[in-house]
């Protein structure tokens, strides 16, 4: 199985360390990038990539908000499906439920590659074992 990903964040830097984090989790999976909603939105529409099977997304993008992020994400994906996880420098107490939007897990970035390596595998390493 060759599980596709999405990471929808507008920091540059974010796109490297996951990328190598999802490399040590599962390096099988292949990573496509957008830097906003409105372009994951748009190229998942358009299909110019395989649907991702986990969308990876960052709490706090700019243009606009995660609740029409998520609804925008949805209606790009029609009656496909992908595992929405947020990723956020927030505590997760801190922040609203987002389950009614297909949100699967929120995961406070933590503070190494390897951390975050282990919270990647949680989400998509499970589908690799299936």
């Amino acid at each position: 199985m060759n599980n596709n990903i999405l990471l929808i964040d507008d920091d540059p830097d974010d796109h490297e360390i996951f990328e190598f984090a999802l490399g040590l989790a599962y390096p099988t999976a292949t990573c496509e990038h957008s830097y906003n909603c409105q372009d994951a939105a748009e190229k998942i529409k358009k299909r110019l990539f395989p649907l991702p099977e986990n969308i990876f997304l960052d709490f706090n993008m700019p243009m606009m908000e995660l609740p029409k992020c998520l609804f925008a994400i949805h209606e790009a994906l029609g009656v496909d499906h992908a595992d929405i996880v947020i990723l956020t420098g927030f505590a997760k107490a801190d922040l609203p439920n987002f389950n009614a939007f297909g949100v699967v897990k929120v995961i406070s970035k933590p503070s190494t590659i390897e951390l975050l390596a282990e919270e990647i595998q949680d989400v998509v390493g499970y589908k690799a074992r299936a």
